[in-house]
């Protein structure tokens, strides 16, 4: 089955589908997300997006309506309050159970067979039509190759006891911070019990390992422009070029005119002065009804995790393959 460009209408225009999940930690930080998406989008471009939420989050709808009706009144909203099916899911590195949400989404909306999905900790700054036009025919997804794969992380990340599960995706591993999921074919292949089996697991990249483990073989490959991961760094990027993950041209992309800031590590809004945490700012200081959400006063005090906490993390990466 070949996609057309959008799926959902709304008097005669077509709509992409868009789809967060959160939990009441991420209720600001949604509506910066969406409100960049807005921003962004081209000009024949609508969104239909789904906040897929924990019930203690609810009360995200009404800002979230605001944002999109100041910027685009032929998008859309909706709502999904539900009780978190994975409240009691491994947790780490201080990620929520709620980021197991996207899992229970083939069964949320059943009558969706394609979603664009992002996490909260994102900023929009070009149009992600290209991304919703991929072609996923016969694929579970589209994501774009994470830094999971540059070898020496691959190699510490290999002492972990279940990571034999994910040899068939060495130098394919997807960070799943910006996913296109063919519901439908994940549906056909029956993945959703397989999903809610292994979020009984301890799986040290949550769900995204899940992701990896039973997607193997029916990945499509985005470029990374449309999920450039804040924390690497220029050299970091030479070495997906070096290490073949990315061509020279993919990485130009990323680096120069990234499409999507994915704020995986240190958050722009703890901590200032993290990789390009200036454009999240100038973008959200930009917007009468974002600005004041956030503290920026305190963001600019904090300088990252204290002596204390630097050593755990070292010993954990010496002992542990954290990273």
């Amino acid at each position: 089955m070949l996609f057309k460009r959008y799926h959902g209408t709304i008097k005669g225009m077509e709509r992409l589908r868009i789809v967060f999940c959160f939990d009441e930690n991420l209720v600001a930080q949604v509506q910066a997300a969406a409100a960049s998406l807005l921003d962004a989008r081209g000009p024949e471009d609508h969104f239909e997006i789904h906040c897929v939420c924990t019930e203690a989050a609810g009360n995200a709808q009404a800002p979230l309506e605001r944002i999109i009706k100041t910027r685009d009144p032929h998008s859309a909203l909706i709502m999904h309050c539900v009780e978190n099916p994975y409240e009691n899911a491994y947790q780490v590195r201080n990620i929520s159970a709620g980021t197991y949400l996207r899992l229970a989404l083939p069964g949320l909306l059943p009558e969706v067979d394609k979603v664009l999905y992002m996490d909260a900790d994102v900023l929009v700054r070009e149009s992600l039509a290209p991304v919703w036009e991929t072609q996923v025919e016969g694929m579970t997804l589209a994501a774009v190759r994470g830094a999971v794969n540059l070898s020496d992380k691959w190699e510490w990340n290999s002492q972990r006891p279940y990571w034999n599960m994910l040899s068939g995706v060495k130098g394919g591993y997807i960070n799943a911070g910006v996913t296109l999921l063919n519901l439908a074919e994940v549906r056909k292949r029956g993945l959703e019990k397989r999903w809610n089996e292994l979020a009984r697991e301890k799986f040290y990249y949550q769900d995204q390992d899940i992701l990896n483990i039973t997607c193997q073989g029916a990945i499509a490959y985005l470029p990374p422009k449309y999920n450039r991961l804040a924390y690497l760094e220029e050299k970091e990027f030479e070495r997906f070029v070096t290490e073949g993950i990315y061509t020279q041209e993919e990485e130009q992309e990323a680096l120069r005119s990234p499409a999507l800031i994915h704020y995986a590590g240190d958050k722009p809004w703890k901590r200032y002065d993290t990789n390009l945490g200036s454009l999240w700012w100038d973008f959200v200081n930009a917007q009468p009804d974002l600005k004041e959400l956030f503290d920026e006063d305190s963001a600019r005090r904090y300088h990252g995790p204290g002596f204390m906490e630097r050593a755990v993390r070292k010993i954990k990466r010496l002992f542990g393959g954290e990273i």
